[in-house]
């Protein structure tokens, strides 16, 4: 028998996390202090062990929320994990919550306020952005286009080149969406100049997009049709590149702000440290950018579902407590079209093996991404802010997608926690990686731009943790590489289509 720890984070909860792996009967500290429970049943690091007697249908708790309820009698010393706990998100749509409380609003601490702002720079755009990257981005406008965007991303790697699944044969709903994919990277501030590449007969067309960027920066736009082949198509689209590659060579950085900074947070492959460590350390750093002037961005909407009661609670206005409300609705009922629900899917088996639960529990973690601040809006996909603060974005949880999406908002820089070790980087904004997991440093590490397992283990606050961060994205958006950047790693994805094809 040996001692072990565990962290129990409220006075309330009746489950604690083991920090170190539990073999039967291994006595257990809580915070430190003595309990005299015993361990009944092996469990890994970052799993739950029960304090209380629990009943079968009772609630259990942890964060001090409603994390599940017990399927049998649960005593101290149980492994409580998916064999004996009941999600609660069991029937979302009918049972979500709805917890709109201006009068609670609270603004972010003073204490938040930096006493001396760092020096930063950046490119200045024509609509007044800040961009922390001067990419040459060329995105093609159809797959017909793709093959020559990807020679030339293959002979050019610092020109940034993203090809389209799509582009024909689709819905209009589904135009509507390329198109705000498309827009949204086109006028991301870290796009110094962008070519469309276009077959020229598809339902997206590069000159149409092409119009609707002139004039916000140096843009072109090339068709094979229009060239004869699409040998002489690449000749035009490398032509055209390596003189507006030239152009953007020629552009200085400039003084630039805290207020400048476009924060899009993601935390991917979550397990027991996110919740923890991981992501209270990006509200924190989130909250250091919105209280000195700048902007976040809080996407991964099927992330919400069982945190929904949090976000609406923060939400400025009743419009954007709503609007929340409205996208997951969207989103549950586009799974339910398909015959599945959205509960199905989560958590994934990543985030059961590092020790998450339910699905209550994994969104009560994600959401702590966006820190205290009030959340002054709801963004479609590939909707700007109008203002600054802290903003939801309406995007798909998988990697690349979601952290596309928030490019697509806007993000000029974005900080990514995992807790399994997810590599995933970004081709249009520096992606900042962390994790808070002791097994994620071991096997990924080298990923790993910023090493949280200090928080986790109890060595470091969550306050330490955040200032880590912001300090890393002062950095990159100075322009020092994060690790995505150096390794290569420009994931993207877009959304599935559903259209006619």
């Amino acid at each position: 028998m040996s001692i072990k720890k565990t962290i129990r984070f409220e006075a309330a909860d009746n489950v604690a996390v083991a920090l170190e792996p539990m073999e039967i009967g291994d006595e257990i500290l809580v915070n430190g202090e003595k309990t005299g429970i015993t361990i009944k049943t092996a469990l890994p690091q970052g799993h739950k062990i029960v304090l209380k007697n629990i009943a079968k249908g009772e609630i259990i708790y942890k964060y001090g929320h409603v994390i599940g309820a017990a399927a049998v009698d649960l005593v101290p010393g149980d492994y409580a994990h998916v064999h004996n706990v009941l999600d609660p998100v069991a029937n979302w749509k009918q049972n979500h919550a709805y917890d709109f409380a201006p009068e609670k609003i609270k603004e972010i601490d003073d204490s938040f306020i930096l006493a001396e702002e760092p020096k930063l720079s950046g490119y200045r755009r024509n609509d007044g952005k800040i961009g922390f990257r001067n990419h040459l981005v060329v995105i093609s406008t159809a797959v017909c286009a793709n093959k020559i965007v990807d020679d030339l991303g293959a002979k050019y790697r610092d020109i940034i080149c993203i090809t389209n699944p799509s582009g024909c044969v689709i819905l209009p709903n589904e135009v509507d969406r390329i198109k705000a994919i498309m827009l949204g990277i086109a006028r991301n501030p870290n796009v110094g100049g962008v070519i469309f590449s276009g077959l020229g007969c598809e339902s997206v067309e590069a000159e149409w997009f092409f119009h609707q960027v002139e004039g916000e920066k140096p843009c072109a736009y090339v068709r094979s049709m229009d060239e004869g082949s699409t040998e002489a198509a690449y000749d035009k689209l490398e032509k055209t590149a390596l003189a507006m590659r030239e152009e953007l060579a020629k552009q200085e950085r400039v003084e630039a702000h805290v207020s400048d900074i476009v924060l899009g947070v993601k935390c991917g492959a979550s397990d027991w440290t996110t919740a923890i460590a991981s992501n209270p350390s990006i509200g924190f750093a989130s909250d250091l950018v919105v209280k000195n002037g700048g902007t976040s961005l809080l996407g991964e909407t099927v992330g919400w579902y069982g945190g929904e009661g949090v976000l609406t609670k923060l939400s400025r206005t009743k419009e954007t407590a709503d609007k929340i409300i409205d996208m997951m609705m969207v989103m549950y009922d586009r799974a339910v079209s398909m015959g599945r629900r959205i509960e199905e899917s989560n958590p994934a088996p990543g985030n059961i093996a590092g020790g998450i639960t339910t699905l209550k529990e994994k969104a009560l973690g994600n959401v702590k991404k966006g820190g205290t601040a009030p959340i002054e809006g709801a963004l479609d996909f590939g909707q700007y802010p109008d203002g600054k603060g802290l903003y939801v974005t309406d995007n798909p949880g998988l990697d690349p997608l979601s952290l596309l999406g928030l490019t697509c908002s806007g993000a000029n820089v974005l900080l990514y926690s995992t807790g399994r070790g997810t590599p995933v980087g970004n081709p249009i904004a520096p992606a900042v990686k962390l994790t808070g997991s002791p097994d994620a440093m071991k096997l990924m590490g080298r990923n790993m731009d910023c090493d949280l397992t200090g928080v986790s283990m109890g060595s470091m606050t969550i306050a330490e943790g955040g200032k880590i961060l912001f300090d890393r994205v002062i950095a990159a958006c100075n322009g020092e590489l994060t690790i995505a950047e150096q390794l290569g790693h420009r994931e993207y994805a877009f959304p599935l289509t559903m259209g006619a094809q």
